[in-house]
């Protein structure tokens, strides 16, 4: 693919060269389809991908604290991710009714059968083979004039 070009629209000027554009289109490929493995997973089949992002990095979070032993709340998520308490408390909630979360006292929770399960651990590996196949592609474009 030749260099991505933008033109700047208000300012008239002539278009720049974006650096490293090869890259970044594999970096931007890499993180849609990171997300997509977890949305058809584990959200129900009606469920649009694009409108829950949203809930899917509040689940994140809920990993995240897990995983690093220090459970969030929903005020530890909503400073994290930046947005209303009354979202992180409406997509936990959402998360509940799907299985992929737990909520003990006011700390949430990944279920652990829902991310041990067949298609969890199948999601991991299809997840840990896109990064590697991002890496490769990502290193021999490094070595290639920009």
């Amino acid at each position: 693919m030749d260099e991505v070009r933008f033109e700047r629209a208000r300012s008239g000027t002539r278009p720049h060269a974006i650096r490293m554009a090869r890259q970044r289109l594999v970096l931007c490929r890499l993180m849609i389809e990171i997300m997509r493995s977890p949305h058809g997973t584990y959200a129900p089949k009606n469920e649009p991908f694009g409108t829950r992002l949203e809930t899917f990095f509040i689940g994140l979070c809920v990993a995240l604290g897990q995983f690093e032993q220090k459970p969030f709340s929903v005020t530890k998520i909503a400073a994290f991710m930046h947005v209303p308490r009354t979202t992180v408390i409406r997509r936990l909630e959402q998360l509940q009714s799907w299985g992929l979360v737990q909520r003990q006292g006011k700390k949430y929770y990944m279920d652990e059968l829902a991310l041990n399960s067949l298609l969890g651990l199948k999601s991991y590996r299809r997840i840990r083979g896109l990064i590697e196949k991002a890496r490769a592609e990502l290193t021999v474009l490094d070595t290639l004039p920009d």
